[in-house]
């Protein structure tokens, strides 16, 4: 029979004991430092906070500015134009099969100066009038908006932003307009625009729930 008093079982067992009470107080200061670590994700610090709505900031106002750009590149409508060669046909000689100048005519080409580089002032025309004429009872406003600032600019504001970034008077029809020219810069194929408008929807969205 084993002696339950036996020193060498005691010390074993004790032993044993110590193990299992470490164990035990390691993984309880391992699942105290996880929640710690869990609540510093799930709140962020002060200084976290600070940066996070600094850097939100900078993206506003950096898509303000864009916005102001297009803005003012389509209240200039600056035209350049390039005259090219329009009538072509073949030469009625019927030893000669190549294709030559029907005309000398020439018409004139216009490309207009915006902030992502030269476009057809046919092409942003069609843009502005399939805007204006189908789609979203928002989206034909947006349209309308700028169908004036081509047409009627003497009605439109001189500018969306003050020299310091903040907008200009009636900030809901100015960050409209802001809306407008960069839904416009989207409609021609200009990616650096997409995330300045989405900012500037969600701003007028944020103006109009106010």
């Amino acid at each position: 029979m084993t002696d339950p008093f036996d020193p060498t079982r005691l010390i074993i067992a004790r032993a044993q004991a110590e193990d299992r009470a470490a164990a035990d107080l390691e993984t309880e200061r391992d699942g105290r430092q996880a929640a710690r670590t869990q609540r510093r994700h799930l709140k962020p610090t002060a200084r976290e906070v600070i940066a996070a709505l600094t850097a939100g900031g900078r993206e506003a106002k950096d898509a303000r500015a864009y916005a102001e750009s297009w803005y003012q590149a389509l209240l200039a409508w600056e035209i350049r134009e390039v005259k090219i060669p329009y009538s072509f046909h073949y030469d009625p000689e019927p030893e000669l099969d190549f294709i030559t100048l029907g005309s000398n005519a020439r018409t004139p080409t216009r490309y207009l100066r915006t902030p992502a580089g030269e476009f057809t002032e046919g092409e942003v025309g069609v843009c502005i009038t399939e805007m204006a004429a189908a789609g979203t009872v928002e989206r034909k406003l947006l349209g309308k908006m700028l169908e004036k600032l081509r047409h009627e600019r003497a009605n439109c504001p001189g500018r969306l932003l003050h020299e310091d970034g903040r907008w200009h008077q009636h900030r809901e029809w100015v960050t409209r307009y802001a809306v407008a020219v960069l839904t416009l810069a989207v409609q021609l194929r200009v990616l650096e625009a997409e995330a300045p408008l989405h900012l500037m929807q969600a701003e007028l969205a944020g103006l109009n729930q106010a």
